[in-house]
């Protein structure tokens, strides 16, 4: 089935695999958090490619 529905798309999952191996790093080291909260905010910081740069 998965390579039927490569040929049809054209596609591969190979972002979605990276993004969910970064994902599995994160959460790994979240021992250290507090909250859930902190975990969300470091992986949109990380992974949500922001301009942290000062105005």
């Amino acid at each position: 089935v998965r390579n039927l529905l490569h040929i049809k798309s054209n596609s591969s999952n190979g972002k979605i695999e990276g993004m969910n191996s970064k994902l599995r790093g994160f959460t790994k080291r979240a021992f250290g958090f507090k909250t859930l909260k902190n975990l969300k905010i470091t992986i949109f910081i990380a992974l949500g490619k922001l301009n942290l740069t000062p105005a």
